[in-house]
């Protein structure tokens, strides 16, 4: 069942790989592409016999194999962010046109992300104290202030830079306020949601609310945690709980149910279909907002799938959605392969599917109670399990106190953010209710202090970087274990 989108999802995940560490052309990919349609006309010729149709059955995995490994190939390699020596022509400008993403408020003052100008999307992540600066800004910087990232040679800067690099970020840089010039403004679609969503944000700022709690749900409503400070993000990074700090899968989940409460009625009227069709455009609309993470809109397609499955009256696979999702992803942004919060929301999400139901003991039509809390602790403990290696690889610590956290704090957190939606849609339409305001602030102090006391400081967090072929070796247990677990409904 998931054999046919799994071929070309890992394909052409290979085919990504395989480009970005050779550094190869275009045309290889496309060499292939061409092998592979001629490998196809091949078969169809020669299956115009049923017989032969039969036993050349077989060889469309290896044309399809072929053909998306070409398309890795040359999707990342049209898509390569340029160094700044070969995007002109080896002579570099004294300046440079960048447009600004993202705009951080750090201890050490502002930091900025841009896009040079030029170069197939290289990325430059600059110190500076200026403040009036915002996202879609165009700005003009001197080229002698950014060093490549591959000069740093610290134990952090060596570290960060595999994810750096990840991102496109190829250049850093400290660069004074008045050496920054302003000299225009991007506008699409992409600003106008960016513009959107600070206003959501300053919306949930100006409420009755505590800041440390506005802040809290700009960081898991709206995607935004430049608002929490660096003793917060260390409690829940020690608890295991930095995950609900970040837009991901588990927050789409919970809005897509809380969309389909609300839409309930729908149901009376026998028009159930609308509601659906009503939620997955207020999901695309809410990961516009956010931003488009990758995890958000890897879950905002796999539940599309789910709702249109429902909708055409059709069974969904979610190993197929889950595909599906990775494969649009990656022809979009080939980059996305090398992000860690894009892997770790692919493994943890394909782990829940390949073991959660099989290892959950109990019957969910018996006991529908038991298995829905025997579920909550398997699936904790699978996502412990798969994502471990990575959080160790790219954050150089494996938190003991996972498990516990995210038993006892997980199944509050979807009450959480549901009367956290309500509360800000009302707060958008004007309505400020303080009852619900007063509830949140003292959902987020029970929160913070469970997450403190039960990470206990550094206690509990063993600080342990996993090399790439111990990642490598535990990828290839899980899909072992994976396979052997599926085997028949892969056949």
């Amino acid at each position: 069942m998931l054999k046919g989108p799994l071929i070309p999802t890992l394909s052409l995940a290979i085919g990504i790989a395989i480009s970005a560490g050779c550094r190869s052309s275009w045309w290889w990919g496309g060499i292939l592409i061409a092998i592979a349609l001629l490998l196809y006309l091949i078969i169809l010729k020669a299956s115009k016999n049923p017989i032969s149709a039969f036993r050349l059955g077989k060889l469309h995995v290896v044309w399809s194999f072929l053909l998306f490994l070409g398309i890795g190939l040359t999707d990342e390699s049209l898509n390569r962010p340029l160094d700044l020596e070969k995007a002109f022509g080896g002579i570099k400008p004294d300046s440079l046109i960048c447009e600004v993403t993202t705009v951080l408020t750090k201890t050490y003052g502002e930091r900025i992300d841009v896009i040079i100008d030029g170069t197939n999307g290289a990325r430059a992540r600059i110190r500076s104290g200026v403040k009036e600066l915002s996202p879609g800004d165009v700005i003009r910087i001197p080229t002698a202030y950014l060093k490549d990232i591959s000069s740093d040679t610290t134990e952090i800067g060596q570290r960060i830079k595999p994810m750096m690099k990840a991102a496109g970020v190829l250049y850093t840089g400290r660069i004074i306020p008045n050496k920054i010039e302003v000299v225009g403004r991007s506008s699409g679609l992409r600003y106008f949601f960016i513009d959107l969503r600070e206003k959501i944000e300053k919306t949930i700022e100006k409420s009755h609310i505590k800041r440390p709690t506005a802040d809290f749900l700009n960081a898991i409503l709206m995607g935004d945690k430049t608002g929490l400070d660096d003793q917060t993000r260390l409690t829940f990074a020690n608890g295991g709980m930095a995950h609900v700090l970040a837009l991901s899968g588990l927050h789409i989940g919970i809005l897509a149910g809380f969309l389909l409460l609300v839409m309930w009625p729908l149901k009376l009227t026998g028009r159930y279909k609308w509601g659906y069709w009503g939620a997955i455009i207020i999901l695309w609309l809410y990961a516009a907002v956010t931003g488009l993470a990758y995890s958000s809109v890897r879950a905002c397609i796999m539940t599309t799938f789910a709702f249109i499955g429902i909708i055409a009256e059709r069974k969904n696979f979610a190993g197929n959605a889950l595909c599906s999702a990775c494969l649009l992803i990656l022809l979009v942004d080939p980059y996305a392969l090398f992000d860690a919060g894009f892997q770790l929301s692919v493994v943890c999400v394909g782990a829940l599917i390949a073991f959660a139901s099989r290892l959950n003991p109990i019957d969910h039509r018996n006991h529908p109670l038991l298995y829905y809390i025997s579920g909550s602790l398997i699936a904790t403990m699978i996502a412990t399990a798969a994502s471990w290696v990575l959080t160790s690889y790219y954050f150089s610590q494996v938190p003991l106190m996972f498990l516990p956290s995210n038993l006892l704090l997980l199944p509050i957190l979807p009450i959480y953010l549901s009367i956290a939606v309500f509360f800000v849609t009302l707060l958008t339409l004007g309505i400020e209710l303080d009852w619900i305001g007063s509830l949140l602030d003292h959902g987020y102090d029970l929160l913070l202090r469970s997450v403190e006391w039960l990470s206990c400081g550094t206690e509990f967090v063993i600080e342990y970087q996993t090399p790439l072929w111990g990642v490598a070796i535990w990828m290839l247990l899980l899909a072992s274990g994976a396979y052997a677990i599926n085997r028949k409904q892969l056949k």
